[in-house]
């Protein structure tokens, strides 16, 4: 299936991240199911990919169709795959139902005379006596005749759509140039179940890979799968391309490391810095062939944690596409080999460049915001991007007392996590419900979720008691009335909560949620615990407001500043190097300690025994060991110091 995914620009974000992660297919199953809702607050923005330049090929603002809904206009034909009466009408009606009633009809350019709509959720009101149906439907267009044929097409129609509850129902754009072979393009790119678009939004695909030369074009829009809620499409366009224009139609975020699982953060702790790679995916969208084409990538510091002027570039490097590369092909290349060295505000930009003048430029490049900060872990953007709410009440069977979430995070270095933040959405069922922080160990080769997040290496036994002067606002929850200020070894970890009582009232605790990076989160990274009648975890797309704040030593683990300074200190230098560097060691007396230098797993490849009376300089050589990152520590049963070496 050929997926078109559309491009986004935000703040901290921007493009797709879909197939940045290699996932192992184990845990793709246990996803949780989302609950249906009334009333759902729609994606913000209007526009995707919505640049279409050039002459109108073909045009349908569907102002023919009726009476009562029950025709379509000329030549349009719908086809229902289950047998049922579920079909694609002509309305110029709000699609209704139960879960839909504050949803109004489709507000296109010219929506008052008449669009296609596909109302699922009227068609499960009531439900059905053998309960919901999922829809499987499609609607198709006439012969389309292109006169002249041209090389570049694109697609552009404006939508409404939310569709739920499962995460296998599709919404696909079906285009042919015979009525017979059909490629398919996602009307839904980075949308999850549950999760409803701006009414409406203008959504274009390139279809050059189909209709490229072509005379003639068929369109038909398709949903299979879900059952609730709507998807109303009009103002149908064909666009003819340009003639130059190599397209970013994705673009990936990598922290390296050797998991299978691999978060995408928002601000991340100088101590926890992995080295980054950047995916680009990419289409030349164009009638000519493309010479010299290189994806880009090039990551800036635009300023200090405390305000100053930035450095400016950082890191800069390419990667060959093709010397030549012909109209209508995609690549996919990977841009290795930033290591970040300074916290800061940073923005990374992803692009895709040729020897000829991109008549879209815009197509062409993304960009990835983030911070590194000196003590905390996130991965949402923050309150001004929070829309309603994400908690395991959203989801089938939760809602209940012991109900837990929980979000991915991955830790290279030993460190000490002293609490966790939470943004408490503002909702009624938040005024006296009670949670509890807790962090999970995640182990990636068990069976199950559920198996894979049994351990608990830090938790507040106190309960935190929510009250209506907590909404809308970040509240702090320590480890002190239990485990304390945990050391939490290399490896993976899910931080969140649990809900401990309330849900006997109705109760039920949610954070704030950024839907912003709900596309961009990789697979099997949000997790929600329904502690229904078959407790288990399961992963979810949801991005909720958990934070983790670590000791201000960051990577010093059971010393303070005061304590580190008039006790040992050491250098690695220089840093990044080629696995050649020396250790400057300094102590205020004489003492014994182990040397030991960890991989990225945590595994010991070299260890000494080193006696310092002072100083002492050593050289190390790990130069026939593996590129990376290495962490070289110093400790005795008093005192323990570890730095971060970067071999290249």
């Amino acid at each position: 299936m050929k997926k078109n995914y559309a491009l986004l620009s935000a703040l901290v974000i921007a493009g797709s991240m879909s197939f940045a992660q290699n996932l192992q297919q184990k845990f793709i199953g246990q996803q949780a199911t989302p609950e249906l809702t009334v009333g759902e607050t729609p994606e913000k923005g209007g526009q995707v990919n919505s640049k279409a330049p050039g002459d109108t090929l073909y045009y349908e603002d569907f102002g023919t169709g009726g009476p009562a809904g029950s025709n379509l206009p000329a030549g349009w034909t719908t086809t229902n795959n289950a047998g049922n009466a579920n079909d694609w009408i002509w309305s110029t009606a709000a699609p209704g139902g139960q879960y839909s009633g504050a949803t109004g009809p489709l507000n296109s350019t010219t929506g008052a005379n008449g669009f296609l709509s596909l109302p699922g959720d009227l068609y499960n009101t009531p439900a059905p006596p053998g309960g919901f149906v999922g829809m499987d439907a499609s609607v198709q267009s006439p012969a389309i005749t292109i006169n002249p044929p041209v090389a570049s097409v694109l697609l552009r129609i404006e939508q409404a759509h939310r569709f739920c509850c499962v995460a296998t129902g599709d919404l696909t754009i079906e285009v042919s140039n015979d009525g017979i072979n059909w490629d398919q393009y996602d009307a839904a790119p980075g949308i999850g179940p549950n999760t409803a678009t701006a009414n409406a939004q203008v959504f274009t695909v390139n279809v050059s890979a189909t209709l490229a030369f072509q005379s003639t074009a068929y369109v038909r829009f398709y949903q299979s799968g879900s059952s609730h809620y709507y998807w109303m499409i009009d103002d149908v366009t064909l666009i003819e391309g340009n003639a130059n224009n190599m397209q970013l139609e994705d673009f990936g975020v990598n922290y390296v490391d050797t998991f299978d699982f691999s978060p995408v953060y928002t601000m991340v702790p100088q101590c926890l810095m992995l080295p980054m790679s950047f995916d680009g995916a990419t289409f030349n969208a164009g009638s000519n062939t493309q010479t010299d084409v290189y994806v880009k990538a090039e990551t800036y510091q635009d300023s200090s944690l405390a305000g100053a002027p930035g450095v400016g570039l950082t890191w800069a490097d390419s990667t060959l596409v093709g010397a030549s590369v012909p109209t209508i092909q995609r690549d996919t290349e990977n841009v290795a080999g930033y290591i970040n060295t300074i916290d800061g505000y940073f923005t990374s930009f992803v692009s895709v460049v040729s020897d000829s003048l991109n008549q879209d430029p815009a197509s062409a490049v993304s960009s990835y915001r983030f911070t590194v900060s000196d003590t905390v872990l996130a991965r949402e953007r923050g309150e001004n991007f929070f829309v309603g709410d994400a908690g395991p009440g959203n989801y089938v069977g939760g809602g209940v007392d012991g109900d837990r979430w929980g979000v991915l995070f991955t830790v290279p270095n030993v460190v000490t996590i002293n609490s966790l933040s939470i943004y408490v959405a503002n909702s009624n069922l938040n005024d006296g419900v009670q949670i509890v922080p807790k962090v999970w160990s995640f182990e990636q080769d068990s069976a199950t979720l559920t198996g894979a997040m049994s351990m608990t290496v830090a938790e507040n036994l106190v309960p935190t008691t929510i009250d209506t002067s907590m909404f809308d606002e970040w509240i702090e929850l320590d480890f002190a009335f239990g485990t304390g200020p945990a050391t939490l070894q290399p490896g993976q970890y899910v931080m969140g909560w649990e809900q401990i009582s309330g849900g006997t009232n109705g109760l039920e605790f949610t954070a704030g949620r950024d839907r912003t990076m709900e596309p961009f989160s990789p697979d099997v990274t949000n997790f929600v615990y329904v502690n229904d009648a078959a407790p288990a975890w399961g992963w979810v797309s949801q991005v909720a407001a958990v934070r983790a704040n670590f000791s201000k030593v960051g990577c010093i683990v059971g010393l303070d500043e005061n304590e580190m300074e008039n006790a040992l200190a050491f250098e690695v230098s220089p840093n990044p190097n080629n696995g050649q560097f020396a250790i400057n060691i300094n102590t205020q007396q004489e003492a014994d300690y182990t040397l030991n230098v960890r991989n990225m797993l945590g595994q010991i490849v070299m260890t000494q025994q080193v006696s310092v009376n002072k100083t002492k300089n050593m050289q190390m050589d790990l130069s026939d060991y593996e590129k990376g990152v290495y962490f070289v520590s110093l400790e005795n049963g008093d005192e323990r110091l570890v730095k971060k070496v970067v071999v290249k």
